[in-house]
């Protein structure tokens, strides 16, 4: 958690920034907030510093125009605009006197700092050209389909929205240096069961392989590793590869360490549709769970059943395409950051120009292309290269160098915790909880929830105990405190009713019937609440029923904690 700024600290920052970029600039004061109009480059900034805030929100207004007719595919563009980047936040405005409409775009800084800032402003112009761009193109394909509905055919055009997330993996870039198999390559079966099945001390005893038309049995340790997961349901390859069927299902024989009894994982692999630039496929891995005895209980994890599911796709890019493709981008991005012209990269240049070793460029690009496209299992195997290359070094980094090494660690976190594996995301996680970052510690509490971890109380009373020396009782929060906090309280009850505090999580959540944003979630906790009453036999009749009598619920304060 950071030491919050006052906002007359924060406005005489900001001042001092315009005047150390030489930006003309004018001040306008309003109840709540302070104005600034200001030029960067030629080009006017609308920056705001509300009341109470420690934060400034920074808008490029009118950034392009467009007639009022494309206004459906304005709106569209901007959605997924939305929807892809974190960074800038799109919006829209119609100007009737010259029947225009208007695209802005706006980004918040949580501090003032220079450099920041001076390299945010820049990027506004790179993603104002890629967005006429972006434009252009729709409209053009709009034009050759002879349409008025410029949003419906651009999603159709683009294979509805479902596919949205994957066609944006059009510019996915591979290298056949990697350690890893790549998109085309192959899978292998061992590499699923070393990160997300580990069987330690396994012997293979047989697999089968189970189609609608055919069975086959592997006996041959060798043979059942290099089993490839990515070709199971594809056949051919580049652009004539198919999903030649809908699923198989593989039942992996195996003795583990020094038991007598074989065990059982299915893994059922299941098609999962494809566009023009891959072939999906979904993997579910299932551990049968094992009997019953004096040493395995019916509490010990090896009597519960696991299963993991992730999806994986074969990719129909040749690998010398994406070697010459992902090669040219590398040196490019190194060449304009060498020249200073950082403001006409992307946003994947960028992080790509601050790496100096091709193959940790090559595996963190990667990973985040498969982390974008929640192929996560995939992404894992990128994102682990870049954690292992850097680690090492981890006390001598600077800056850049970290940047990109904590954002690895933190979608490794997030990837294992999509998966449902635990242990494996609080390793990582944990590596950055004190990092001040909202993001990374929100993913740490998601992680210890889910897997009803005990350290999860402890933690997040830590949290809110920071917060509490930072802001005095009369504060207003600012939002993104405030987010923090309620997401934090809803943790803390659905943890209390995994622990059979019962009472504790209807406190909780009892307060929050009256909170706009934290009520529905509320409801629903409390109708399970009652439901899990009802089924032990609790009487209720004495207690208040919180989902119809709201008489004595007190609402969210200022530190609602």
């Amino acid at each position: 958690m950071r030491v919050r700024k006052k906002k007359d600290s924060v406005t005489a920052d900001f001042e001092q920034f315009l005047k150390n970029n030489n930006c003309q600039y004018d001040i306008e004061h309003e109840d709540n907030a302070t104005i600034y109009n200001f030029e960067f480059q030629a080009a006017r900034f609308v920056a705001a510093i509300r009341k109470q805030d420690d934060c400034v929100e920074v808008t490029y207004p009118n950034m392009s125009s467009f007639p009022v007719s494309q206004l459906d595919l304005v709106r569209a563009k901007c959605n997924e605009r939305n929807n892809s980047n974190i960074l800038f936040k799109y919006s829209y405005s119609i100007d009737h006197e010259s029947n225009k409409v208007d695209v802005h775009m706006s980004f918040f800084n949580n501090k003032v700092d220079s450099d920041n800032l001076v390299h945010e402003l820049k990027a506004a112009f790179h993603f104002q050209r890629e967005w006429n761009r972006d434009f252009d193109e729709a409209v053009s394909i709009a034009k050759d389909n002879d349409t008025l509905d410029l949003e419906s055919e651009l999603y159709k055009h683009q294979r509805e929205m479902f596919l949205l997330r994957r066609l944006e993996m059009k510019h996915q870039l591979d290298s056949s240096a990697a350690s890893i198999a790549t998109g085309t390559g192959t899978l292998p079966l061992w590499q699923l069961l070393e990160t997300v099945a580990p069987l330690p001390q396994a012997q293979l005893l047989f697999m089968t392989v189970n189609t609608v038309d055919a069975q086959q049995r592997l006996e041959d340790e060798q043979a059942i590793r290099a089993y490839d997961l990515r070709r199971a349901l594809v056949e051919g390859d580049g652009k004539q590869a198919i999903l030649k069927r809908d699923y198989a299902v593989l039942d992996l024989h195996y003795k583990q360490g020094r038991d007598e009894q074989p065990r059982l994982l299915t893994i059922a692999l299941t098609a999962e549709g494809e566009d023009d630039h891959s072939l999906y496929t979904r993997v579910t891995v299932t551990q049968v769970p094992r009997n019953a005895s004096r040493m395995n209980s019916l509490s010990n994890e090896n009597r519960q059943p696991r299963s993991v599911s992730m999806l994986i796709a074969l990719d129909r890019t040749s690998d010398k395409q994406r070697q010459q493709e992902f090669d040219y981008m590398w040196s490019d991005a190194q060449l304009k950051a060498h020249n200073g012209e950082k403001d006409s990269l992307t946003e994947d240049q960028l992080l790509l120009g601050q790496v100096r070793v091709a193959d940790v460029a090559y595996n963190l690009y990667w990973g985040q292309r498969m982390f974008d496209a929640e192929r996560f299992y995939e992404a894992i195997l990128y994102l682990e290269n870049v954690y292992n290359s850097y680690r090492e070094d981890f006390f001598e980094m600077k800056n850049e160098p970290r940047r990109v090494f904590m954002e690895a660690v933190y979608k490794l976190g997030f990837c294992y915790n999509e998966l449902g594996l635990y242990k494996q995301a609080f390793y990582y996680l944990d590596l950055i909880a004190s990092d001040g970052n909202i993001r990374h510690t929100m993913e740490l509490v998601n992680t210890m929830a889910n897997s009803k971890d005990l350290r999860l109380f402890n933690y997040t009373e830590g949290v809110m105990e920071e917060v509490k020396r930072n802001f005095r009782e009369d504060d207003e929060l600012p939002e993104n405190i405030k987010d923090l906090i309620n997401f934090l309280r809803r943790r803390r009850g659905y943890a209390y009713i995994d622990f059979n505090q019962l009472d504790q999580a209807e406190k909780i959540f009892t307060q929050m019937l009256d909170e706009e944003e934290n009520a529905d979630y509320a409801i629903n906790e409390l109708a399970y609440i009652k439901k899990l009453r009802k089924m032990r036999g609790e009487s209720i009749e004495t207690n208040e029923d919180p989902l119809t009598d709201k008489g004595n619920t007190t609402g969210s304060r200022d530190l609602p904690f």
